[in-house]
């Protein structure tokens, strides 16, 4: 992945702060008996600018395990919001960062933002470096819906 930049935490607008702190904070929240990864993550909605977040909930056969991101998605649905400016992610590895899995990245594409993606920051629960990207980065050839994306009208 070329298409990414790694930054200071502070060299950040004060919106895209609040939502990294917010996904550290619910990552203490994750319930990971089995891998012990806690995974947090924090949406801002594009109308509002609301914050939704969510942590990872692991279930012993593994496929019932809840991703960060898609724990927060429905919150943020359930409250009628559709688009999303910003997502943040926290989790610790020592040598990179964590970012969505292919399943919460497609989750993530049918809520972009009316820019049609949306900005991404990886974080580690020191926040110290960011690693800064876009959804289309992360996901540049996402499956689309031949109705909400008119592919079927480009198709000819």
């Amino acid at each position: 992945m070329d298409n990414f930049e790694i930054v200071d935490f502070n060299s950040l607008s004060e919106t895209a702060k609040t939502l990294l702190r917010a996904a550290v904070d619910i990552r203490k929240r994750s319930y990971c008996p089995y891998s012990n990864f806690a995974v947090g993550a924090a949406i801002l909605t594009e109308e509002d600018w609301k914050i939704y977040t969510g942590c990872n909930i692991e279930n012993s056969t593994l496929s019932p395990t809840i991703c960060a991101e898609r724990a927060a998605v429905p919150k943020a649905v359930c409250d009628g919001y559709l688009k999303f400016k910003m997502v943040a992610v926290a989790a610790h590895q020592n040598d990179s960062f964590t970012a969505p899995c292919g399943v919460c990245r497609q989750t993530l594409s049918e809520f972009r933002g009316s820019d049609g993606d949306i900005d991404i920051f990886l974080t580690k629960p020191s926040m110290d470096k960011v690693l800064c990207t876009k959804l289309s980065q992360l996901l540049p050839l996402s499956f689309v819906s031949y109705k909400k994306d008119s592919v079927i009208n480009n198709c000819k």
